[in-house]
């Protein structure tokens, strides 16, 4: 028997085989939009590389699209607050001082809101950087950020991506699955590299590649799937059905 093209014939067998569950389980899901089998989605994903470290969400809703502004009007107020010297922590502070003193400054600057939701404090280089995130009605808007930095105990700098938030109609977008973003996640990744994904969510996200920070822009954020990855790498998948 030539092994060698047994061999061959066995991969291109399973490769089809892999084609087929494929086909099956997305044909599937367009028509009801839940999950068929996820013990063949992963297994297709780690053969991709693709490994998924985190629960994958069951319950999930419609979403609007919604109309959001990007704007600077409070860069004046932010300069004269951060010239203050009262914004400033002991150089052994904790996360929550940082958080308190950041939640302080924002409130002096009328950066706060519903819509801001405390999301963490990390380390930047040298920096110790409070984040928080835009939300509406609780759902967090993908790169939508407020961060406030310190430097040495004390508040330097403020990047921020504000936004001002209205529905756009109260019709609802039917949303897909995280499966069917998880799969199209895996069509689009490079086929060496190592995923381990640590985290998806559902949130609004708009393309703001072109966002120009001195001008007032608006724009759409529709659905789109958040998938949180090797550490920390963020990848938005649309997740609305036309």
């Amino acid at each position: 028997m030539d092994w060698s093209k047994a061999k061959n014939i066995l991969i291109v067998a399973l490769i089809a085989t892999n084609i087929f569950l494929l086909f099956t389980y997305v044909t599937k899901n367009e028509t009801d939009n839940k999950i068929v089998d996820r013990d063949v989605l992963f297994s297709i994903l780690k053969q991709k590389n693709i490994f998924v470290d985190t629960e994958i969400p069951d319950k999930y809703e419609n979403m609007p699209a919604i109309t959001i502004e990007y704007n600077n009007d409070k860069q004046g107020l932010i300069e004269k607050t951060l010239k203050k010297k009262i914004y400033k922590v002991e150089a052994d502070a904790d996360e929550e001082a940082y958080r308190e003193t950041a939640d302080s400054f924002l409130r002096d600057c009328q950066l706060d809101n519903e819509n801001l939701v405390f999301d963490s404090v990390d380390k930047e280089e040298s920096y110790t950087v409070v984040k928080y995130k835009n939300s509406y009605k609780q759902i967090a808007i993908g790169d939508s950020f407020i961060k406030v930095s310190f430097l040495d105990g004390k508040i330097k700098d403020v990047t921020r991506q504000r936004l001002t938030l209205t529905p756009q109609s109260r019709k609802k977008l039917k949303v897909t699955s995280p499966e069917e973003a998880l799969l199209m996640f895996m069509s689009e990744k490079n086929p060496e590299e190592v995923i381990h994904v640590e985290k998806i969510q559902l949130v609004f996200w708009v393309n703001d590649s072109g966002f120009n920070g001195e001008s007032l822009v608006s724009d759409t954020a529709f659905p789109a799937w958040e998938i949180t990855y090797n550490g920390g790498i963020i990848k938005y998948i649309d997740a609305y059905k036309a």
